[in-house]
């Protein structure tokens, strides 16, 4: 299947949201009370005529009591089995000014591990972040990204990794000329020791 045949995620997110919500039974105002958000923005988002956040969709999503693939995940191939995601099948999404490109590499369904990739142009910054409960970590595979962890910075160069508690305060910044691509990893909830 082409790309082109495939409905942009930004003409799918409204709708989905409308019908978790309406699912659900919720109205537009409660749906807006339980995320955190204005109903406004639930309202503009439900009709294709905002382009909100990833941390907007999180919220909301949180507040559907689903996890953000419900929302941002396209049609996975019939043949392949749940625990794959295929190239040409992730959701992008594109944040900020820069914009930052946000590309879910998990497969679709609710899972409490979530993996993308983040391709941040030369001199840009992801500070539209969720914190909560559990870990992120990641591996910087192409450029150079500088990560800010609870106040502290560091550079890190391809191959390097990082992992925190997700509830810390945190960005990631690609302050040089050249574009930079950060596999980043989410883990929700407490961790049990297992792997």
């Amino acid at each position: 299947m082409s790309s082109s045949a495939r409905p942009r995620l930004t003409d799918l997110i409204g709708a989905r949201i409308r019908a978790l919500r309406n699912a659900r039974g919720m109205s537009v105002n409660s749906l807006a009370s339980a995320a955190g958000v204005s109903a406004g923005i639930v309202s503009q988002i439900e009709r294709d005529l905002a382009n909100p956040s990833l941390n907007t969709i999180e919220k909301i999503c949180a507040a559907l009591g689903v996890a953000t693939d419900a929302v941002l995940s396209t049609e996975a191939l019939a043949a392949d089995p749940g625990f794959v995601c295929r190239a040409g099948h992730r959701s992008h999404i594109l944040v900020g000014s820069a914009p930052i490109l946000k590309e879910m590499i998990s497969p679709p369904g609710n899972r409490s591990l979530r993996m993308m990739i983040i391709s941040l142009p030369p001199h840009s910054e992801n500070l539209d972040v969720v914190r909560g409960a559990g870990q992120k970590a990641g591996l910087v595979m192409q450029g150079e990204a500088r990560i800010t962890v609870n106040g502290q910075s560091t550079t890190l160069l391809p191959g390097d990794s990082f992992q925190f508690a997700s509830d810390q305060p945190h960005s990631l910044h690609n302050d040089s000329a050249a574009p930079a691509q950060v596999l980043w990893v989410i883990a929700e909830g407490t961790p049990d020791g297992a792997f």
